[in-house]
C-alpha cells in the first residue's frame, strides 16, 4: 500500500524562497524594520545577538523546508535562548509568537506569489477572505470572513493577511465559474478609512476600517512578498537609520557579507 502523504507537510517552495530572502538583522523594537522591511528583515524585539538571531532564523527556516511541528521548534528555540542568556517576558507566548508569525507570513506571501501570477489571474480573478480561527477574534477580520473582491481591488494592498499580530486570516483565489457553481457574490470592499502611522516612515496612511476599526495594524500595512526587489537597499535603510551607531554598523556589515556570498 503506497504512504499516504501528509500536504501540508510538504515543503511550500515559494514561502521557503521568500523567506530565504531575509537577513537576521538587530532591532531595539518590533517596529525597527516593519511593514515593507518584513520582506528582507528577520528581526526579534529587543535582540541584538547575531548568534541568536541567526539560530533562531535556521529554526524557522527548518520548520518551513521539514516541517517541524511547535514541540520541535520550542525545544530548539528554548536551547538557543538558554545558551544566549536571553529570558523574554512571557516566554511561552513570545516562543509561540515568532514560530506561527514567521510561518504565516511566509506561507501568505508565497500564497500571493503563486495568486499574481498573470496566468493565475486570467483564471481566478477574485479573491476570498477567510477569516482564521481564534480565542479573540478582531470584530473587523470577523466581519470579512467569506467576502470576496476583484483581486486587483485597492483593498487587498493594505489588508492582505496576516495583516496584525498573531492574525491567521488567509486568502484564497477563485475562478469565474467557482463563483456561479457555489452561487457566491461578489463584494464591495469596505469605503470606510482612518488614518494610521507608518511605523517606519511615520507617514500618516489611510486604510480601510469598519466601525471605525482599522482592517490592517500598524507595521502590518504591505502584502508579504509584494515589494519591489530593486527598492531593498532603499526599504532596509529606513530600518538601518533607526539603530544606534553601533548597532547599525553590525546590521550594514551582516547586509554586506549576504551581497558577498
Amino acid at each position: 500500500m503506497p504512504e499516504t502523504i501528509d500536504p501540508f507537510r510538504l515543503p511550500f517552495s515559494e514561502a521557503i524562497q521568500y523567506y530565504k530572502s531575509k537577513l537576521p538583522l538587530p532591532s531595539l523594537a518590533w517596529d525597527t524594520f516593519a511593514d515593507a522591511a518584513t520582506d528582507y528583515a528577520f528581526t526579534l524585539a529587543n535582540v541584538t545577538s547575531a548568534e541568536l538571531l541567526g539560530d533562531v532564523y535556521k529554526l524557522v527556516l527548518s520548520g518551513l523546508e521539514n516541517g517541524d511541528s511547535y514541540g520541535e521548534f520550542k525545544k530548539g528555540f528554548d536551547k538557543a535562548i538558554d545558551k544566549a542568556g536571553w529570558n523574554p517576558a512571557n516566554r511561552p507566548y513570545r516562543t509561540a509568537l515568532i514560530f506561527n508569525q514567521n510561518l504565516r507570513n511566509a506561507y501568505q506571501a508565497g500564497r500571493y506569489k503563486q495568486m499574481s501570477d498573470p496566468e493565475v489571474l486570467k483564471l481566478r480573478p477574485y479573491w476570498r477572505y477567510q477569516h482564521g480561527d481564534s480565542r479573540v477574534p478582531r470584530p473587523a477580520h470577523l466581519s470579512l470572513d467569506g467576502k470576496i473582491y476583484p483581486a486587483d481591488s485597492p483593498f487587498w494592498q493594505t489588508c492582505f493577511a496576516p495583516n496584525g499580530f498573531g492574525c491567521r486570516c488567509r486568502i484564497f483565489s477563485l475562478s469565474q465559474r467557482e463563483i456561479e457553481r457555489e452561487g457566491l457574490s461578489v463584494d464591495t470592499p469596505p469605503q470606510e478609512t482612518v488614518g494610521i502611522r507608518d511605523k517606519v516612515t511615520g507617514e500618516l496612511k489611510r486604510v480601510p476600517a469598519i466601525n471605525g476599526q482599522p482592517i490592517a495594524e500598524p507595521g502590518f500595512t504591505t502584502i508579504p512578498g509584494s515589494s519591489d526587489a530593486q527598492s531593498r537597499e532603499e526599504i532596509l535603510q529606513r530600518g538601518l537609520e533607526r539603530l544606534p551607531p553601533a548597532l547599525r554598523e553590525q546590521a550594514i556589515q551582516a547586509v554586506k557579507n549576504r551581497q558577498s556570498t
